[in-house]
């Protein structure tokens, strides 16, 4: 029996053809060709659309940390580090790639994007792209290296005593010691960043700052100057008094001798939480473990929360566990026992509560929160 037919105009290139009319699906297309062609069309489209505002956004933050790698590459060539070294760097950026490719694929997929629009961007097949940034595989690498970063990050270091930049941002006598609070600074900066929404760029353009100096700050190749400091904490929704005494430290000065003894303990306590920050906010249970009785997971929750201030004994073990210098930690401490002993006899075994203050309000410029 004879089947009658219509004519259609082709969706890809304008054309009629003839439309069968019989039950099912009608066609779209004259031929094969321009459904192809088509098809090809629509995933450019997807690749080249922005992502929408619930996709993971995994590949802008492993793009700002291989800025951050780059900057410490950089730096590394720039004083002629040791091949071994300069490998080494390489290698952490290298890998930190392959994590951003996974991240843009997974960030794609999310926005819808086929995974023939995978594969041919990737110049693989199909069946490879699958295989390759399977979601819960690619899950799974991301999460490893959101947890490895801090460490990461700690193994790119510069190494201790190298040269600054420039003249202006050279640190004061102390080098050693103010190279190691440099770092550690931009490793806070860094863990705020993370925690953020933040981009680099976005940063750098509220801060009016350029991309690469924003990048460099948080590599620790670039010393900057506190409004700096201050202004990127608060862009990255962090207390810039925590990190106070880290960049008083990489620049070499001295802290003001305090008067009261609630502004020398809001200055001790910033100085914890900075560290606390440098070292990637590790958890509790597993930085108390093996500090001594008195260090407990409580116990460390009670001091950043700034409801406890330590014996020094717990302090000190508290900032080795943290990867802090304790004798930059030990004056900020004596100051406080200090004014401490001038309106008491003995500083408690133990520690001293926040209700045991014998005043509530600090010093101006303490560089931390009231008590």
């Amino acid at each position: 029996m004879g089947t009658s037919a219509a004519f259609a105009r082709c969706a890809q290139c304008g054309g009629r053809f003839r439309q069968r009319t019989e039950p099912g699906r009608k066609k779209n297309y004259c031929t094969t060709s321009c459904r192809r062609r088509a098809q090809r069309l629509r995933d450019r489209e997807a690749l080249a659309a922005p992502p929408p505002a619930g996709s993971s956004g995994w590949g802008r933050q492993v793009a700002d940390d291989g800025l951050i790698l780059a900057a410490r590459l950089a730096e590394a060539e720039r004083m002629r580090m040791p091949l071994t070294d300069l490998l080494a760097h390489a290698d952490r950026l290298s890998r930190n790639a392959a994590s951003y490719m996974a991240a843009a694929v997974q960030d794609a997929r999310t926005a819808g994007t086929g995974w023939a629009a995978v594969a041919q961007a990737a110049g693989v097949s199909v069946e490879t792209a699958r295989t390759k940034w399977n979601e819960q595989k690619v899950k799974r690498l991301l999460a490893r290296r959101d947890r490895h970063w801090p460490a990461a990050l700690r193994q790119a270091e510069l190494p201790r005593g190298a040269p600054e930049a420039s003249a202006q941002e050279q640190p004061l006598p102390g080098r050693t010691a103010a190279m190691e609070a440099r770092l550690q600074l931009a490793a806070a900066l860094t863990n705020l960043q993370r925690k953020s929404a933040v981009t680099l760029q976005e940063a750098a353009q509220q801060a009016d700052l350029s991309p690469s100096y924003v990048s460099r700050v948080l590599a620790g190749s670039r010393l900057p100057t506190w409004p700096v400091v201050y202004m990127l904490a608060t862009i990255f929704s962090g207390n810039a008094g925590d990190l106070k005494s880290l960049w008083e430290r990489a620049h070499g000065a001295c802290p003001p001798r305090r008067h009261s003894v609630a502004g020398a303990a809001a200055r001790l306590q910033s100085a914890l939480r900075g560290l606390y920050l440098a070292a990637g906010e590790p958890d509790l249970p597993g930085l108390a473990e093996g500090g001594g009785p008195s260090l407990t997971a409580e116990a460390v929750q009670e001091v950043l929360d700034g409801d406890l201030i330590p014996d020094w004994w717990t302090v000190e073990a508290l900032v080795v566990r943290m990867g802090g210098d304790a004798a930059f930690i030990r004056p900020l401490w004596e100051d406080l026992h200090y004014v401490f002993l001038a309106s008491r006899d003995v500083f408690p075994e133990g520690g001293l509560p926040r209700s045991g203050l014998p005043g509530t309000e600090p010093d101006a410029g303490a560089g931390g929160p009231a008590l």
